[in-house]
């Protein structure tokens, strides 16, 4: 019989397993709940131009788990979290990603974990998973929204982790997959999927359109 509730529970915990990272590369939620969360955090005074439900392209630099963040919606004691913080600020400090990271290899990614594509990148994958990530566009930032959500788990609320003003995102381009490139003032750039759907070209098209060459690019090689 215990060995029965073991396979019987390891199936069951396949299946949450599953769902959960489905949620995370599909975004489940409808128009109006996108903006109703993004309407409790968008700060008083700015407009809501463009979302998108983007993720970084599965090349981009992997974060050691070491340099995750929390999600930000609690569940520790205080004096873990401030240890945990702690632990961050440490890694973060030390400036390296994963030393095995095929985006050392490939042109989807440009810059340090503390370069803002690298920031973003970090939000991007917080310890916890089954969270959904909106990046959107508002009169004044470009802002990552992260939603509580998972298997089982109540929808919401939403925080933003992430920011910068619309200056400092001078540059996208389009790639001939449907990605979206996004171009930061500090030479930082990364490539997201998603961007071949009508919310991720309303996004990209709140930037300049600067093709390339990129910091970082490839050379082509002179024959």
């Amino acid at each position: 019989m215990a060995k029965e509730f073991r396979d019987v529970a390891g199936k069951a915990a396949k299946v949450v397993a599953q769902q959960a990272r489905q949620r995370g590369i599909f975004l489940s939620l409808s128009d109006g709940e996108i903006r109703s969360f993004l309407s409790g955090v968008v700060e008083a005074g700015e407009r809501l131009e463009a979302y998108a439900d983007l993720r970084p392209h599965h090349d981009c630099p992997k974060v050691p788990r070491r340099r995750r963040v929390q999600d930000g919606f609690g569940g520790k004691a205080p004096a873990r979290k401030m240890a945990g913080a702690a632990v961050e600020i440490a890694a973060f400090a030390a400036g390296a990603w994963e030393p095995d990271s095929r985006g050392r290899l490939t042109s989807v990614f440009h810059g340090e974990p503390d370069s803002m594509a690298g920031q973003l990148l970090v939000q991007f994958n917080p310890v916890t998973s089954g969270c959904e990530h909106v990046l959107a566009v508002t009169s004044q930032r470009l802002i990552l929204v992260r939603i509580r959500s998972g298997v089982g788990r109540k929808l919401g609320p939403a925080i933003m982790p992430w920011w910068v003003q619309r200056a400092q995102v001078p540059a996208s381009r389009r790639y001939g997959q449907g990605d979206l490139g996004l171009g930061f003032a500090d030479s930082s750039w990364i490539r997201l999927n998603g961007g071949a759907s009508a919310r991720g070209e309303a996004l990209r098209a709140c930037f300049p359109d600067v093709p390339g060459p990129w910091p970082g690019d490839k050379q082509p090689r002179r024959r």
